[in-house]
């Protein structure tokens, strides 16, 4: 049985750093994100000892950074497959995907000042609802649990992205939506949660400190650069 949940947020693309809304638009990995995934796949290797399975979301900043990881495990000896998981992508954010926080302050004025102030939660225009997106995420992981095969792996690593990872994070740990959106998952992040006799509870959240001097999406904010989902 999968008793071990890793969440993992892709690296950081050019349109992160830009504060522009990616949704289900696929920009890659920039080159710092290639680094910061590596980072990452390196703590994974001395830190997950047993099997492990991984599964992504589709789009490329995911697929990348889990194959970055599969990569740095097939160094050490462990060959893993990346499977490919549609309802890890990304919520779709509609009309707003590819334009920036600063230019949708300019040119939509009254309701991205509506979406800001509700820290992100009310929906862009046309944006695919926030419990829509749980509802899939949620789903399939269950699905994933379910067909796991318990004498191959007891961890399961799904690279994903911030908005679903929240949700989905909460979906399993009994949060309402709105709570769980509220969680800060930084770009190439490491979170854990844990199945107990109680269902699953979090053990480990938003954990960078293998990226160690890199700017966190908080810091980002402080210089003036919202993240985008």
């Amino acid at each position: 049985m999968i008793r071990r949940l890793l969440l993992v947020r892709h690296g950081v693309t050019t349109w992160n750093r830009e504060g522009r809304f990616q949704g289900h638009l696929d920009p890659p990995l920039d080159p710092l994100g290639e680094q910061e995934a590596a980072a990452l796949a390196g703590r994974l290797v001395r830190e997950v000892p047993e099997a492990l399975s991984i599964v992504s979301s589709p789009l490329q900043r995911a697929t990348a950074t889990a194959r970055i990881i599969a990569d740095a495990f097939a160094a050490d000896g462990r060959l893993i497959a990346v499977q490919l998981e549609p309802g890890l992508m990304e919520i779709g954010q509609g009309e707003w995907e590819g334009r920036t926080h600063g230019e949708l302050a300019q040119a939509d004025a009254e309701r991205y000042r509506t979406w800001a102030a509700t820290g992100g939660w009310h929906e862009p225009p046309g944006a695919e609802p926030a419990t829509d997106a749980a509802n899939r995420a949620a789903d399939a992981v269950s699905r994933m649990l379910a067909a796991a095969d318990p004498s191959l792996a007891e961890t399961l690593c799904c690279v994903s992205h911030g908005g679903i990872l929240r949700l989905l994070a909460g979906r399993l740990a009994g949060l309402p939506d709105e709570q769980s959106w509220a969680l800060q998952v930084d770009n190439a992040s490491l979170s854990e949660l844990r199945h107990t006799a109680g269902g699953w509870q979090i053990e480990a959240w938003n954990e960078t400190s293998h990226l160690a001097g890199e700017l966190t999406a908080e810091d980002r904010r402080a210089e003036g650069s919202p993240p985008a989902l």
